[in-house]
């Protein structure tokens, strides 16, 4: 009796803890949401050498932090059994161009030398789980240029077709770094329980990326391997194997994707409530600079109120909000009369994390997710999968 009184004692303290992390970091996200979209915004400004190294500093100490709630967030995931992996086309080689290209200038900043190697078929697309494969590499990445002073990064990516109609990804990350000994290899897929040795203490770190790298690569069926020499650098790998998709072709507009200028916004008509005014100015920038048409709302039954009146290529939503919540408010869409109406593309603004687990926002009628803080890369990459430019075409 007195053991399963303890059981339950232990289990209460550890779901507390988890929660308490959770509601930390859903508290945090809408104020970083707006330093980390104010700062990018004040970069499109005209600004001297001065003020632009200031907001550089400003965006790499916001991006930061960001890492470390999103990584305390997973652990937080991880211990609930709640992630899963999704199953979706993507281009391997885009997601790795992704990842590297957003490392390198980390790199180049620390004196290292930056290469990234890309074995196979560009234009390669497979079925599976895109941010987990960026997510892994990153982690990788992030941790190689972490722990190297001097030399550099090798990041290789090989892709080659295996039975089945599957493909076989192999990645390593080598770096000339100051290696691992080995009393710590045994315990380098943990979270931190133990005390760094002297050559690590003065290396930032919160040492939660490697236990969630191997917990992902669990859920892929596979696993990672290290090779370290203290004093000459390290070698992680992994291999993947990921079905093939079926044959699509996407014809878009490069440029228009890799310089955002948002053209293919202009003129569009767009309903944007968020009850937070940070919130509200951000996209109002965003929305500007992309020459659209639009109208705020700072609460639900507002928001309700100007899409009965009104016309719109797309609504954008915050969940929680007085009134009406987000989710009252996209239900009641839903229910429209006019069918057309009832279709409009609608997009979830949110803190919770929870909403993204598994898609759930899809069941509850939206079309897709927005997840705070967010940058306007990430607002546009996700408006573009749902209201596309006219060129745009899916073959």
């Amino acid at each position: 009796m007195q053991l399963n009184k303890t059981k339950s004692a232990l289990s209460a303290s550890r779901n507390g803890k988890l929660d308490m992390i959770t509601n930390f970091n859903r508290e945090v996200r809408t104020p970083l949401n707006a330093l980390i979209g104010m700062s990018e915004q004040l970069s499109h400004t005209p600004l001297n050498k001065e003020q632009t190294e200031l907001v550089h500093s400003i965006e790499h100490a916001a991006g930061v932090l960001l890492r470390i709630m999103n990584n305390a967030q997973e652990v937080y995931n991880l211990a609930k059994g709640d992630v899963r992996l999704d199953s979706q086309p993507f281009e391997i080689y885009a997601a790795f161009q992704a990842v590297t290209e957003g490392r390198q200038k980390a790199a180049f900043e620390k004196g290292l030398y930056f290469d990234a190697v890309y074995e196979g078929d560009r234009h390669l697309r497979v079925l599976g789980d895109e941010q987990r494969l960026k997510q892994v590499i990153q982690h990788l990445v992030e941790n190689a240029i972490r722990y190297t002073t001097d030399g550099g990064i090798q990041v290789i990516l090989r892709v080659s077709k295996a039975p089945e109609d599957k493909v076989l990804l192999h990645v390593e990350v080598h770096d000339t770094g100051m290696g691992i000994p080995e009393t710590m290899l045994p315990h380098l897929f943990g979270y931190y329980s133990f005390a760094r040795p002297p050559q690590m203490a003065a290396v930032s770190g919160a040492g939660l990326g490697l236990a969630i790298i191997q917990h992902i690569l669990h859920l892929h069926g596979t696993n990672i391997n290290v090779e370290s020499t203290p004093g000459k650098g390290s070698i992680f790998s992994f291999g993947i194997v990921y079905p093939l998709s079926e044959a699509q072709t996407t014809v878009i507009t490069r440029r228009e994707l890799e310089d955002m200028t948002g053209s293919f916004m202009e003129g569009r008509n767009i309903l944007v409530a968020d009850d937070q005014e940070m919130n509200l100015l951000l996209l109002t920038r965003i929305l500007s600079r992309w020459k659209c048409n639009f109208d705020k709302a700072a609460d639900g039954i507002a928001a309700y109120e100007l899409f009965s009146l009104n016309e719109y290529d797309m609504i954008l939503l915050d969940v929680q909000m007085p009134g009406m919540t987000g989710l009252e408010v996209v239900k009641k869409i839903r229910e429209d009369s006019d069918v057309i109406k009832s279709k409009v593309p609608v997009l979830a603004i949110t803190s919770d994390i929870t909403l993204t687990e598994n898609s759930r926002y899809r069941n509850l009628g939206f079309n897709d997710c927005m997840l705070k803080p967010f940058r306007e890369r990430d607002i546009y990459n996700t408006i573009i999968r749902h209201l596309p430019p006219e060129e745009v075409k899916i073959l």
